[in-house]
């Protein structure tokens, strides 16, 4: 009797080892099976990673682009304020050379290039149409104001000095020059179509002695 008992306690202790065995085999499975889960989630975080590394890649060359777009668009405006600034003086001087005297009002005549400049001759105002290729067209003479003539003929700076001071101060292109009196006091008026977007005419007063800028409006 105690002989069978033991046996089948035996028996019984086997029959749980090898289950436990068993159960311990399934459970080592699973756990590489989660390994092995787990191992691949680190490979497809790596290549999520790469993606990503490719995407920033992307944004990065997309960034660099427009940076040069940018920089392109500023040097071509640039160019153009430049070579307007130049065109805008030789015409000034042109003028002053026809009519042998100092130019005081400077107007742009539509979007071809021509300027009208009137210049003081003595005490007569002399008009001069510059177009773009250069001809010179001489109006008729006028009598100047004696109060602007005075103010001309005291100015250290001249039309041409300030507008290119104004066009220093705020960028853009010239739109219109002149000498003007504003409460007793005059100075050269420029209007500038400015190169920030909405700030077409701005109005820039420069000092007729010091060329220092007064105002920006």
């Amino acid at each position: 009797m105690t002989t069978t008992t033991t046996r089948t306690m035996t028996a019984a202790f086997a029959l749980a080892l090898a289950l436990g065995v068993s159960a311990c085999a399934t459970d080592s499975t699973d756990g590489d099976g989660v390994q092995a889960e787990t191992s691949s989630t680190p490979t497809g975080g790596a290549t999520d990673e790469a993606s990503g590394d490719g995407a920033g890649t992307t944004e990065a060359g997309d960034g660099t682009a427009d940076a040069e777009e940018t920089t392109k668009a500023a040097d071509d405006s640039t160019a153009t304020a430049t070579g307007d600034l130049a065109a805008v003086l030789a015409a000034v001087k042109a003028a002053e050379t026809e009519a042998g005297g100092k130019a005081y009002e400077a107007d742009k005549q539509g979007a071809d290039g021509t300027w009208e400049i009137d210049v003081q001759d003595g005490d007569r105002s002399v008009e001069v149409t510059v177009a773009a290729d250069g001809t010179i067209q001489k109006g008729e003479d006028g009598t100047m104001d004696d109060d602007d003539r005075v103010a001309l003929d005291g100015a250290t700076v001249t039309m041409s000095e300030a507008i290119t001071a104004a066009i220093d101060e705020v960028g853009g292109q010239l739109d219109d020059a002149e000498l003007d009196e504003k409460d007793g006091t005059y100075a050269w008026e420029i209007s500038v179509d400015a190169t920030d977007e909405g700030r077409d005419d701005v109005e820039v007063r420069i000092d007729l002695v010091s060329g220092e800028v007064q105002s920006v409006n």
